[in-house]
């Protein structure tokens, strides 16, 4: 907490549901972990800003993405372009349950497929969140179909990667350009709530943490 902005720091105390404190605020050790990694160190959380009108921004070099699954958090940080990632975790939600959101081709592809489903599901929440779109009524217009490692919103191309988070969960991540090499790298809940974050390597890759 104490390496959050005050504004946020006030913000996250106001709310009542003590689980929903709680991932934010390992959201926010997993992208100070990443910070870390590319050479950033003490303060690095200092210009965090949260706007209700789009997605958070720091005033450094590095674009960043944070989603909240039941079970899993993840982080993904690029200094190359916009990134977005999503995760899930696997349900009993197929594509007849959401037609608003799936263009028929993405629905006749899931099929009766949960894992389908949530496939398609977390591809789309990425590039919308890559793209800094205005949320669920954005989804709708991400189209997937193109191929497996692309999605197109308002006629912008995005690369998409699977997100490698276990068999009960599904994720995805959006970059605006095809990354030369993409980290992953998993974090347990210990080692997240331990003083201080985990040294790591400096380094211009593109990185995805993701807690268990």
């Amino acid at each position: 907490m104490a390496d959050l902005p005050p504004a946020r720091r006030a913000e996250i105390g106001r709310w009542p549901d003590e689980r929903d404190r709680h991932r934010s605020l390992l959201g926010s050790r997993l992208l100070l972990t990443g910070l870390g990694d590319l050479g950033y160190r003490a303060g690095a959380l200092a210009t965090l800003r949260y706007s209700p009108q789009s997605r958070p921004t720091l005033d450094l070099p590095v674009d960043f993405s944070v989603s909240h699954g039941d079970g899993r958090i993840v982080c993904a940080l690029s200094t190359r372009g916009a990134v977005g990632i999503d995760v899930e975790r696997l349900g009993r939600v197929v594509a007849k349950d959401f037609p608003l959101y799936l263009n028929a081709t993405e629905r006749a592809w899931a099929g009766r497929s949960a894992r389908r489903f949530y496939a398609v599901w977390t591809r789309k929440e990425a590039v919308v969140k890559a793209a800094g779109s205005g949320g669920l009524r954005d989804v709708a217009r991400v189209d997937t179909t193109l191929a497996a490692d692309r999605g197109e919103l308002d006629g912008r191309l995005w690369c998409l990667r699977a997100v490698p988070v276990g068999r009960s969960h599904v994720a995805h991540l959006a970059l605006s350009e095809a990354a030369g090499e993409v980290t992953f790298r998993r974090l347990s809940r210990q080692a997240l709530e331990r003083d201080g974050p985990p040294a790591g390597r400096t380094s211009s890759a593109m990185k995805i943490r993701t807690v268990l």
